[in-house]
């Protein structure tokens, strides 16, 4: 199974499971603070339940959730290896975000098992209006999981369809809250990279007019344009051969020139 879809199931699972009492809060997490995996903290919260936080997730809780929050629920525990705000990125419920973050959710801590964030299970799930609402908050753009992926490679290589304008958005958010634009994760793949394997050329297109470096090889000897041959996208092929080398390029048909430092 992979992390979308064990989100998605355990952010269901969370609307059955009995709920403990309330826990006064800790001290605040620290950048590199993990929940423990599923498997781990499942003998620990058997007889206790699930912080009954959790229950109060859900579209139609906001009611629970707001008092639950007020009588000064931990906004940062964990269960099955994830934290409410992570449960509530990966459902795509703005609202709870916001709630949780102003009772005290720390947008980039505790992290899940795999080392992701509540950004990184917004992006996994294709919650557009959830990452941009994460962003718009200071999470930190520049955060790695385990693979060392940032928001940049997760948004470039998620499988989830979306309106090309709105991915080059949060691109472009991204971008301006710090994301190293070649920043190369597992394998040497840079966001670059991973948007051509997705076939997106609308985000390829507008990582390249930004500064993305399109000679950078991954660590298969790849290029952008190898990849994309590989890969047979046509259309992809054609627009790196017309606009490698051209300064500033214009991959996008736009007029803005390259923003973003490529280191």
């Amino acid at each position: 199974m992979n992390d979308a879809a064990r989100l998605a199931t355990l952010a269901a699972c969370m609307l059955t499971v009995p709920m403990a009492a309330a826990a006064p809060l800790p001290a605040q997490p620290f950048a590199q603070q993990r929940c423990p995996a599923g498997d781990a903290a499942k003998g620990a919260d058997k007889a206790a339940g699930a912080p009954r936080i959790f229950g109060a997730l859900g579209k139609d809780r906001r009611p629970a959730l707001k008092k639950i929050l007020a009588d000064g629920d931990n906004p940062n525990t964990c269960h099955g290896g994830v934290t409410p705000l992570i449960v509530a990125a990966a459902g795509g419920d703005v609202d709870a975000i916001h709630m949780l973050h102003q009772a005290g959710a720390v947008l980039d801590a505790p992290r899940d098992a795999q080392g992701g964030t509540a950004l990184r299970a917004a992006l996994a799930n294709g919650q557009w209006p959830a990452a941009s609402a994460l962003l718009e908050r200071g999470a930190d753009t520049r955060q790695r999981d385990d693979d060392g992926n940032t928001a940049l490679h997760h948004l470039a290589n998620s499988a989830h369809s979306a309106d090309p304008r709105a991915q080059a958005a949060l691109a472009d958010m991204m971008l301006k809250l710090g994301a190293m634009i070649d920043q190369p994760a597992i394998g040497a793949s840079t966001p670059l990279m991973l948007a051509i394997e997705a076939g997106k050329r609308d985000l390829t297109a507008f990582l390249v007019d930004q500064g993305a470096d399109p000679a950078l090889r991954n660590g298969r000897g790849e290029n952008a344009l190898a990849i994309a041959r590989r890969r047979a996208l046509p259309d992809i092929v054609a627009m790196l051969e017309r606009c490698i080398g051209q300064r500033p390029p214009h991959c996008a048909d736009n007029g803005t020139p390259p923003r973003y430092s490529t280191k």
